[in-house]
C-alpha cells in the first residue's frame, strides 16, 4: 500500500518545521563556536551568560542533534526529489530512504561515541 498523498503532506509540513529548528542549532553552534575561539567577546556580547566553559558544553552537546535533523531533513527531500524525478515504486524509494538513513545514523552514533 503506498503512502498516501496526506502522509507526504505531513513529512513535508515536519521538515519545513526541521529546517527552522536546523536553523536556530546552527545559529546556537556558530556563536558557541565563537565562544570557544574568542571567548572574551562573546561573553561580553551575551553579558556574561556564555562563557568559555558553557560554550564548550553546548557546542559538544548540539553535535549530534544537529547531525540527526539535518539526516532527516536530506532524506526527506532526497525522498521528494526522487518522487518529482519520475521514480513511481514508492515502496522501493521508502525502503531505499529508510535504509540510507539508518546506515547515516548508525555512522553519526558511531564517530560521535567513538570521540573521547
Amino acid at each position: 500500500m503506498p503512502i498516501s498523498k496526506n502522509a507526504n503532506y505531513y513529512l513535508m509540513k515536519v521538515n519545513r518545521a526541521i529546517v527552522w529548528i536546523l536553523l536556530f542549532f546552527m545559529i546556537l553552534l556558530v556563536v558557541t563556536g565563537y565562544g570557544l575561539t574568542k571567548p572574551n567577546l562573546i561573553s561580553f556580547l551575551t553579558g556574561g551568560i556564555l562563557d568559555f566553559f558553557t560554550a564548550s558544553y553546548l557546542h559538544t552537546l548540539l553535535d549530534v542533534p544537529l547531525f540527526v535533523l539535518l539526516l532527516v531533513h536530506v532524506i526527506v527531500e532526497v525522498k521528494f526529489s526522487l518522487m518529482r524525478w519520475g521514480f513511481k515504486n514508492q515502496k522501493l524509494v521508502n525502503l531505499l530512504m529508510l535504509a540510507l538513513g539508518l546506515i547515516s545514523l548508525a555512522l553519526i552514533l558511531y564517530v560521535d561515541g567513538a570521540n573521547p
